[in-house]
């Protein structure tokens, strides 16, 4: 039997009729899109025509919000179809944003079907549930598979690793970052217990918790938190030195010097001493 592929056609999305009390302001009804329902299936059945709609749309729709500073895991995760929806309304919402602003949409370094409202979804989203290299993507993307070893050889050195960060101030989501400056650094280290972590996967753990929302000091102490899981010890120490926050460098107050440090340690690190040699060996 022939397979027969029924598509809804787009439409404009049709306007919103629930009424925000007596101000008369259009408002989407308890976080849902059904205004947006035919749009986005048509932009759906394009990317996904043997998929059904209806379970993806539902499913994004009574997704939970969460914090800017937590992975969608927090609520339950998110399914590729679903986050394939919010990255849809996300781009149609982003459009009138710029229609807001009195943005020309056909300037062509603007408008377009892979436009700059679609380039800025895909920085505060990312392209996929495996996208980990966009601003907001640690929101969105998989946890990173940890590989640990037995630590056969009884190590109770600290282990080291100098890591980049890049992440994004929660408050203006404006990146912040060890690039900026040639004397910022961020470095984790961790005294093993029973297992040991593959060499990588400090910076893969890292830029997973990284890349979302944050305060620097909120962002220290979750680093702090996902290196103590995943190498099941709390000899842990975090410290995130001179990182240059674009919120203040680039705008307020401009400034050319500014630059922020933070830490967090637990365990054997409460010792000054070795936290000393950490840094400075």
């Amino acid at each position: 039997m022939k397979d027969v592929r029924i598509k809804t056609a787009i439409k404009n999305p049709k306007p919103h009729t629930k009424l925000n009390g007596a101000n008369g302001l259009k408002k989407e009804n308890n976080n849902k899109f059904d205004y947006l329902k035919d749009y986005v299936e048509g932009k759906f059945q394009d990317r996904y025509p043997l998929k059904d709609f209806l379970t993806s749309w539902i499913e994004y729709n009574h997704l939970k919000d969460f914090k800017i500073s937590d992975n969608v895991e927090s609520v339950g995760g998110i399914s590729e179809e679903a986050h394939f929806i919010m990255r849809v309304v996300t781009e149609y919402h982003i459009t009138q944003a710029f229609k807001a602003m009195k943005i020309d949409l056909k300037d062509p370094n603007v408008g377009g079907p892979k436009g700059t409202p679609y380039r800025m979804t895909k920085m505060y989203c990312g392209n996929s549930l495996e996208d980990d290299t966009e601003l907001l993507s640690g929101r969105w993307s998989n946890r990173p598979h940890m590989a640990s070893f037995p630590n056969e050889q009884g190590q109770k050195y600290p282990i080291t690793k100098r890591v980049d960060i890049v992440s994004v101030c929660s408050h203006h989501v404006a990146p912040f970052s060890t690039l900026f400056r040639e004397d910022a650094y961020a470095v984790i280290s961790y005294i093993p217990d029973q297992m040991v972590l593959g060499i990588s996967k400090l910076q893969r753990i890292v830029d997973w918790v990284a890349r979302r929302g944050h305060l620097q000091e909120n962002l220290t102490k979750m680093i702090y938190d996902e290196v103590s899981i995943a190498a099941e010890t709390a000899s842990v120490y975090v410290k995130l030195h001179g990182l240059v926050h674009t919120c203040e460098s680039v705008r307020g107050t401009q400034s050319s010097e500014g630059s922020f440090t933070s830490e967090y340690y637990g365990g054997d690190f409460e010792n000054y001493q070795l936290r000393k040699e950490i840094i400075t060996r």
